[in-house]
C-alpha cells in the first residue's frame, strides 16, 4: 500500500540535537513533535538524568510519515549511530493505524 503511514520516535542525547535536526531536514521532514528535558538510560550511552551524578539529558521527536520516508529516516539515523556511537541516538518505528 503506497500511502502506508508510520510513526517514528527518535530518542537522542540533547548534546547532539543539531545533528538530529539536520537528519530531519535532510529527509524533508517538516512536521514533528519534540520533547526536551527527557530522562533516560541506554545500554550504550548510560544514564542521562540531568544531575551531577548522571549528567546529560535527552530529547525525543515523534513524527508521522509515509513508509518510504520512514525507511529513509531510519537509514540516516543508522549512519549517525555508526559515526557517533556512544553519544546516543536511536529510532523506533511502528505502523500508524489512523491519524486525524
Amino acid at each position: 500500500m503506497s500511502n502506508e503511514l508510520k510513526m517514528v520516535m527518535i530518542s537522542y542525547n540533547s548534546a547532539i540535537g543539531a545533528e538530529a535536526m539536520e537528519i530531519l531536514e535532510k529527509c524533508g521532514i517538516k512536521n514533528y513533535t519534540k520533547w526536551t528535558g527527557v530522562n533516560g538510560k541506554g545500554q550504550m550511552s548510560g544514564s542521562h538524568f540531568g544531575s551531577e551524578v548522571w549528567p546529560g539529558i535527552n530529547s525525543v521527536i515523534f513524527s508521522a510519515m509515509e513508509a518510504k520516508k520512514a525507511q529513509d529516516l531510519l537509514k540516516h539515523i543508522k549512519d549517525v549511530r555508526a559515526k557517533l556511537g556512544k553519544e546516543g541516538i536511536k529510532a523506533f518505528c511502528w505502523s500508524l493505524e489512523e491519524m486525524t
